[in-house]
């Protein structure tokens, strides 16, 4: 009876663990290619492109105002007096280049 209730008790955990994963993984998917929107922040868009928060912040000309700048690409280019846009586009230009860099190997 033991070995009954101890099977259930894993078999319960287990798929917890297995939802869990994939769960996590079904947002990674969702997210992986969503283009880039004004309320996202820099260190987000790194992310889900897995390029260096640092490549995209130097790409918009922005030195982070503390090691977690977490505003918003909307919010930046309010404080440069920029279009969304256009902070946009460089973004995705610097994504672009990270992915397939002239001459070298794509990531």
């Amino acid at each position: 009876m033991l070995a009954v209730g101890l099977a259930f008790l894993l078999a319960i955990a287990g798929t917890f663990v297995f939802a869990y994963r994939a769960g996590r993984h079904v947002r990674q998917i969702r997210t992986e290619n969503e283009p880039i929107h004004g309320w996202m922040s820099v260190p987000f868009i790194a992310h889900t492109h897995h390029v260096p928060a640092s490549v995209l912040f130097q790409a918009i000309g922005v030195h982070p105002r503390e090691p977690h700048d977490r505003r918003s690409v909307r919010q930046i280019a309010h404080d440069l007096n920029r279009p969304v846009p256009e902070l946009i586009a460089q973004l995705q230009r610097a994504i672009d280049s990270a992915a397939h860099p002239p001459g070298g190997q794509p990531r």
